[in-house]
């Protein structure tokens, strides 16, 4: 913590998860209490997160565009009216809105922390970002397999869903309405690996 009692730069090394347990349990508790430092620290996660997206986008503008090739030659007077009555259809059909991604959303739109999930050496490197009021949990695995993801409050477990696959990783993003301190990914009835949710 800075000398002055504020997060100052914690909040930029805690939006990218530089900090240590105990240094992010210490921001987390005087953002709890400070309405400034809890902004710097919204604006620091939303900072990070639109870098990332523009290094997304950044890095599929660079791919090479494949273009159709060019055939030159007389067009048939038939073929004409043809073309233009796909265009007028093409233009009078509705194009679906596009798809909204609701767990970028609610990361953009709230605070939140994230947890290592940790298992036994097979286990998949997996991550869950959650609320700090534990309203969405955002659960990433590495690689395609499906688990199933269960919370547990107490002796309590209650099933959030399952991961499905998403470019190269597994992901579940659930609003389950309940708090948990744990979750676990489970193979069947087997835990595969654990997190706890501070």
């Amino acid at each position: 913590m800075e000398a002055d009692n504020h997060i100052g730069e914690n909040a930029e090394l805690y939006a990218v998860g530089a900090l240590s347990e105990d240094e992010r349990g210490a921001v987390d508790a005087h953002a709890a209490h400070c309405p400034d430092c809890l902004r710097r620290l919204g604006e620091a996660e939303e900072t990070v997160l639109a870098l990332e997206g523009g290094l997304v986008a950044r890095s599929s503008q660079r791919r090479p565009q494949r273009r159709a090739p060019i055939v030159r030659g007389a067009v048939s007077w038939w073929a004409i009216p043809a073309i233009a009555a796909a265009l007028i259809v093409g233009m009078l059909i509705p194009r679906p809105a596009p798809q909204q991604n609701p767990a970028m959303l609610a990361m953009i739109h709230s605070h939140f922390s994230h947890a290592q999930f940790i298992g036994g050496a097979a286990a998949p490197d997996a991550k869950v970002l959650y609320a700090r009021d534990r309203s969405w949990y955002y659960v990433i695995v590495e690689g395609t397999h499906r688990f199933g993801v269960f919370g547990r409050h107490g002796g309590r477990f209650a099933m959030l869903g399952a991961t499905r696959p998403v470019r190269g990783t597994s992901e579940l993003f659930a609003r389950p309405g309940e708090n948990f301190d744990h979750l676990e990914l489970r193979e069947g009835n087997a835990v595969v690996e654990s997190a706890s949710i501070r």
